[in-house]
């Protein structure tokens, strides 16, 4: 049934666009793509299945912790890291990203070991079922809670970045750092801002995937690349972009990988991908910038 896997797609592509919102407000902040984006949420959902198992704690309590953790690692990192050589080469910023995914990873087995760990989902009970004549559409409890919260969270940026000062303050360092200094905005600030704001996206991707795929130390790579292409097709500098190509990346996965074959699905997304790149170089809703030489 085509609409059922078109719901198990945006289920898919929610996920995908809250990873790629992350890697938009960080590139379009910072101008550095975040290797050790996945692996900081991967981490913090280690932290909620260790509070959850090890010390009793409720689900939601673990949850709130675990992202508490996450954005202060943003934080830290930031901070003690990247702000240091900011102003060296973006290679080398790329570089201590890099070296925070193996960093990560590296203390991930060493504390938790290589075996896959189950968190349980975070809401239970009878799925939705829909029915529309003949067909019946089938909707976990787990899959509607992806979809309120993806909701949520781009309702709730979409306001910050529009009406508060720091998300004016964003939008201002985003356009130009120099322009945003002059300003008197406090640019060290929006930085660590961002930073925290996109590891806390990533460890809400990793809590609401790992029902379904569990927690493993490399659990956020897919997802990661993912982000990275949803991000690619609806224009990397645009927020709106990121969730619109988050969306239809995960319903041409899913219906590519329920009608034609389930190995060759990330294959024609790419494909995809380059025939919009091709008649759209700077993605769906993407601006294309002009310079003077």
């Amino acid at each position: 049934m085509i609409l059922q896997q078109v719901i198990l797609g945006l289920r898919d592509g929610s996920l995908f666009a809250l990873v790629a919102i992350g890697l938009v407000i960080l590139f379009k902040t910072t101008g550095l793509l975040n290797f050790a984006y996945g692996s900081m949420g991967m981490f913090a959902a280690y932290i909620v299945f260790t509070f959850v198992v090890f010390v009793s704690t409720p689900l939601w309590l673990a949850v709130i912790i675990g992202m508490a953790f996450a954005v202060a690692l943003g934080l830290t990192a930031e901070r003690f890291l990247l702000r240091p050589i900011r102003h060296l080469s973006r290679s080398a910023l790329l570089i201590i990203t890099l070296g925070m995914l193996m960093i990560l990873e590296g203390l991930a087995l060493q504390i938790w070991k290589q075996d896959y760990r189950q968190l349980p989902p975070l809401v239970t009970g009878r799925p939705m079922i829909i029915r529309f004549s003949d067909i019946f559409l089938v909707i976990p409890q787990q899959d509607i809670l992806i979809f309120w919260i993806t909701g949520f969270t781009v309702l709730g940026i979409f306001l910050y970045l529009k009406y508060t000062k720091m998300g004016l303050a964003i939008r201002a360092t985003a356009q130009k750092e120099e322009a945003a200094r002059l300003m008197g905005i406090r640019v060290n600030t929006v930085y660590a801002f961002s930073w925290g704001l996109a590891a806390g996206l990533s460890a809400l991707a990793a809590v609401l995937a790992a029902p379904r795929t569990q927690i493993h130390p490399s659990m956020m790579i897919d997802l990661q690349i993912h982000g990275l292409i949803a991000a690619v097709l609806g224009g990397f500098e645009s927020i709106p972009g990121a969730i619109v190509g988050g969306l239809l990346l995960g319903i041409i996965e899913q219906l590519v990988g329920s009608y034609i074959s389930v190995e060759l699905k990330l294959t024609f997304a790419l494909v995809v991908v380059i025939i919009v790149l091709l008649i759209k170089p700077a993605g769906i809703l993407g601006k294309t910038s002009r310079r003077r030489v």
